[in-house]
């Protein structure tokens, strides 16, 4: 269907104790919109996990490649999919959209890796929208990390996802997603209860974002340890009854159809 959206999250899994032992994937979301394919946050394991997916992702039908921030969970193997988009730099194409700190400086997108691509775009807050194909992208207000961090915000025919990568809560943050009255938000949910006052949320700050912004679906993914000990589809199914609100807990291959989600979580 030209109009058919999903995204296909190759990796759930978040934090370096997580993704060292592979408990949970670390390759990302791929995300399909009518025609355009955008691979988000490819970490480790990234272009292994495309490749062996049934049916395959092609990297060579990529459209572009963002990165919400520059950690190695989130960027692991950004230019091993720029390549593999590319044909190795034998076709000039796509786009890569990233933070500045992450294409400048201590530059986790590789200078020879960004040549390879159409177009580089370095990210601001509150930026956009960028056209990839038939979708555009939005950025978030900065997120509170030792990075710089910046949700997604895509739009595409009449379906709205937000993407809401690592950070810690603050006050302001629910309400900038708010805006764009998203109808499917993802969450990077990783830490069950914040005992060593880290920059990530929390399973308690992840529901009062979704109670702010509404969204027809709320998932979950990049679990930590403590929230794998939780057991992160039984914390969603509470949330789904609690709050009416269709809440999904993201797993390794997992192919969610947005379409068919929203309706679900119609009112």
């Amino acid at each position: 269907m030209a109009n058919a959206a999903s995204i296909l999250f190759l990796g759930s899994g978040g934090a370096r104790f997580v993704v060292a032992r592979q408990l949970r994937a670390s390759g990302g979301m791929w995300m399909r919109f009518g025609e355009t394919q955008l691979h988000v946050d490819p970490g480790p394991g990234a272009l292994v996990r495309a490749l062996s997916h049934v049916p395959p992702c092609n990297p060579r039908e990529l459209d572009g490649v963002l990165l919400s921030h520059k950690h190695l969970d989130h960027s692991g193997d950004v230019n091993a999919i720029i390549e593999a988009m590319t044909a190795g730099g034998h076709r000039k194409r796509g786009a890569i959209l990233a933070p500045h700190d992450a294409l400048e400086g201590e530059a986790v997108v590789l200078p020879y890796a960004q040549r390879f691509a159409e177009r580089v775009v370095a990210l601001e807050p509150q930026g956009g929208p960028y056209r990839i194909g038939g979708v555009e992208v939005r950025t978030s207000i900065a997120h509170v990390h030792a990075s710089q961090t910046y949700g997604l915000h895509f739009s595409y025919a009449d379906i709205r996802v937000a993407y809401l990568p690592c950070g810690r809560y603050f006050d302001g943050l629910a309400q900038d997603y708010a805006r764009h009255r998203p109808d499917v938000i993802v969450i990077n949910a990783l830490r069950y209860r914040d005992t060593m006052d880290v920059d990530h949320l929390t399973w308690e700050d992840a529901q009062r974002i979704v109670e702010a912004v509404e969204p027809r679906v709320a998932i979950f993914q990049h679990f930590g340890t403590t929230m794998l000990e939780r057991d992160p589809a039984a914390l969603a199914a509470a949330l789904e009854d609690r709050l009416g609100v269709r809440a999904i807990a993201a797993e390794d291959g997992m192919l969610v159809d947005l379409a068919v989600e929203c309706e679900a979580g119609r009112v």
